[in-house]
């Protein structure tokens, strides 16, 4: 596997010549180098840009051409881009999210809206329509937040849904010690917006999961 670069690279360097070189050399679970897949990447501020990731049969092109056909698309700041990446900021939130952009690294089963959807549920966003943001408050280096577009389309000045969590109890729900669910129902995950997009997106999630975890059963009978 690549080592990932100890230093920060500019975005356009990282997305079209490491990730892909990464990408190739990456030890990769069998169920992700069966999908095809077509994720947007839209980094705004200095050094940003708009980038496509085509994933089909273990292999990664990443290509500079607007995102407007992807059923998912990770939107963020270049700064907090950066910082989860390089900087530990976001906490477990960064964490999970940022696995996106390292090829071979396994999701620990993040909550609804702490990291992106599994390739297997990606097409499926297709049918969503809306953004969103994860916030992360009390976390090293500041606030820090990152937006999911789910399906195609333009996307809006304003996120759909917003989860706000302090890196406290982000931290407690990646060690396990506290319940996603129960983090809902005491408040410390706080949600504002359209309930029923993050709802629709757990829905997604749950079923990909459940399709990977059966899928060995069926190699076997």
């Amino acid at each position: 596997m690549a080592e990932f670069p100890g230093s920060p690279l500019p975005a356009a360097e990282f997305f079209e010549s490491w990730l892909p070189n990464a990408f190739a050399e990456a030890e990769l679970p069998e169920e992700q180098r069966n999908v095809e897949a077509h994720i947007g990447v839209l980094l705004h501020g200095e050094g940003g840009g708009e980038w496509v990731m085509h994933v089909n049969e273990g292999a990664l092109r990443v290509s500079a051409e607007p995102r407007s056909d992807c059923a998912f698309t990770y939107v963020q700041s270049v700064e907090h881009w950066r910082g989860a990446l390089w900087e530990g900021k976001g906490g477990a939130i960064g964490a999970q999210s940022a696995q996106l952009f390292k090829p071979g690294a396994q999701s620990a089963g993040a909550a609804p809206g702490q990291g992106p959807p599994p390739p297997q549920a990606l097409e499926q966003m297709r049918a969503l329509d809306g953004v969103i943001r994860m916030a992360v408050s009390g976390a090293e280096g500041g606030d820090w937040q990152v937006d999911f577009k789910l399906g195609p389309g333009a996307i809006p000045e304003e996120p759909t849904t917003t989860l706000t969590i302090t890196a406290e109890d982000a931290e407690a729900m990646a060690a396990g010690t506290l319940d996603p669910m129960a983090a809902f129902m005491q408040g410390k995950i706080m949600v504002a917006g359209d309930m029923a997009l993050m709802m629709q997106m757990q829905a997604i999630q749950m079923q990909a999961a459940a399709q990977a975890a059966q899928a060995p059963k069926k190699e076997e009978g």
